[in-house]
């Protein structure tokens, strides 16, 4: 690992656990969504919000919804990669009945602890899911069983080797499998040396991918990609919804 990705991985610690600590939310002074407000708007059902426990939303800052296609899909096993602090997990496990384990994984202790918290009050939602603490930067390093579909909702674009890091995701994605990601695709060059500041990859911008340099990735790595779906543009970015499969053999 290389000075700048060292720094980078420090300095998303310190982000999450000021995140954690932080009374009225990290984010308050800029006038952007987030929490609850943010669930809401973006359409996470309100029967499955009005249940959190006070609180327990507070730090909620999800890329996008991934319910509706999640439940298309129907996966009776997730992984769910930089899963914070297990909302998305609960909300699954909620949404799908037929679900039998869900796996979720986060570099913060501190945002896992917040999600162990959240479980406690949902314990029958709770006897499917799992969170452990992994760095995603590394995840050759970890036994973790091939999952149906893995979810990633705005934690692709803090990665900073993606190459490496779909090389070790492959085997985690069951054949004919689903991963979705939610994250920020580039629609133009940012400027130069716009991705050598940390800063500028804490707001998932400076590690973002064109779409050319994403389906090369995800070739090379032996998935493919079956479509990216634009949710919503802001040059030079756009906040898109990313499906890739990992096809069976002689497709």
């Amino acid at each position: 690992m290389n000075n700048f990705a060292k720094q980078l991985n420090l300095a998303l610690r310190q982000m999450y656990d000021k995140i954690c600590s932080c009374e009225d939310g990290l984010l308050s002074p800029v006038a952007i969504d987030r929490g609850i407000h943010l669930l809401k708007n973006l359409s996470y059902p309100q029967t499955l919000i009005k249940d959190l426990p006070p609180g327990s939303g507070d730090v909620a800052f999800p890329c996008a919804n991934p319910l509706p296609r999640i439940i298309s899909l129907a996966p009776k096993t997730i992984l769910d990669l930089g899963c914070g602090t297990a909302l998305d997990a609960l909300f699954c496990v909620s949404s799908l009945p037929e679900l039998q384990r869900l796996k979720g994984l986060d570099a913060s202790s501190k945002l896992l602890a917040k999600g162990e918290e959240l479980l406690r009050h949902f314990p029958a939602e709770a006897e499917k899911i799992t969170l452990l603490q992994v760095d995603l930067n590394h995840l050759s390093g970890y036994r973790i069983e091939a999952s149906e579909l893995i979810l990633m909702n705005g934690s692709f674009n803090l990665i900073y080797d993606k190459v490496k890091f779909f090389t070790e995701l492959a085997p985690l994605l069951a054949t004919g499998g689903t991963l979705l990601i939610y994250d920020f695709i580039l629609t133009e060059a940012l400027p130069p040396g716009f991705s050598n500041e940390v800063d500028n990859w804490l707001w998932n911008i400076g590690g973002a991918l064109n779409s050319a340099e994403f389906k090369k990735i995800v070739t090379d790595a032996g998935l493919a990609l079956v479509e990216i779906n634009e949710i919503e543009r802001i040059d030079p970015v756009a906040r898109c919804e990313i499906i890739i499969s990992h096809e069976k053999r002689g497709n």
